[in-house]
């Protein structure tokens, strides 16, 4: 793990490119300027070498943060001291909304950048300021975190009750919808065998064998360290079929 300080100087430049990242993110697309540069006020812009922790010094700050640039990894350690991977997310992504809920024990989900990226960090005390001062903006909230309800709950039936083949394509369409790059051949996933077992639960060998079927299918390709999904269509079949 990467423990060296993140850079944090903020420039007009740095001002900017927050401004346009907070007006194309998942949940504040809709925001007015003026609710937006209300929380531009208190933001703080971090650029993360690739493998560095977010918020390593202070897990339970109170902030969410927004990925500009890069790829977050999202993952926990097991009472064994496994590693599991939940999910990776791209550009757009805010994450965490349950911090936004005070006085409620924070979640123990570690947070480290999967490849060299930027993110803002927006304190929760400001983001809450300004949903308070105009509360129909509260809907933005309730809008996508029932859309990661549902996700988490189709997830965890494809977990439970799925096929091995089921749950790496369903996990291959998550990853298309939080950190895909969209390409002229595809959607690519910049994505590890490693990293795929580690979020299934599942041998490296298994892994390899599901995702060498979805090759001979035309459905993916693969290549180092990434995972290009060709046909979205055929793996969203796969995925429903379980």
């Amino acid at each position: 793990m990467n423990t060296r300080a993140p850079e944090t100087t903020r420039t007009p430049r740095d001002d900017a490119l927050m401004a346009r990242a907070l007006r194309w993110s998942e949940l504040f697309s809709h925001w007015s300027d003026a609710h937006c540069d209300a929380l531009l006020k208190f933001a703080r812009l971090v650029r993360y070498p690739r493998r560095t922790q977010v918020l390593a010094h202070d897990r339970q700050r109170r902030e969410l943060l927004g990925v500009v640039s890069g790829c977050l990894e999202i993952s926990s350690i097991g009472v064994l001291g496994q590693k599991y991977v939940h999910n990776f997310l791209g550009p757009g992504h805010v994450v965490p909304l349950v911090r936004l809920l005070e006085e409620t024990p924070l979640e123990s989900y570690d947070y480290h950048a999967h490849e060299d990226s930027v993110v803002i960090h927006l304190p929760c005390d400001a983001v809450i300021a300004v949903l308070d001062s105009e509360p129909t903006l509260w809907r933005d909230v309730a809008w996508l975190s029932l859309r990661r309800q549902r996700l988490s709950m189709v997830a965890l039936q494809i977990q439970n009750l799925g096929s091995i083949r089921g749950r790496v394509a369903a996990t291959l369409m998550n990853l298309v919808e939080t950190s895909g790059l969209e390409q002229q051949d595809g959607v690519k996933l910049r994505l590890s065998q490693h990293h795929l077992a580690a979020m299934l639960s599942l041998s490296r060998q298994t892994i390899n064998k599901e995702l060498g079927v979805l090759v001979d299918a035309g459905v993916i390709e693969l290549s180092y360290k990434h995972v290009i999904v060709r046909d979205q269509d055929a793996l969203r079949r796969i995925s429903a079929e379980g």
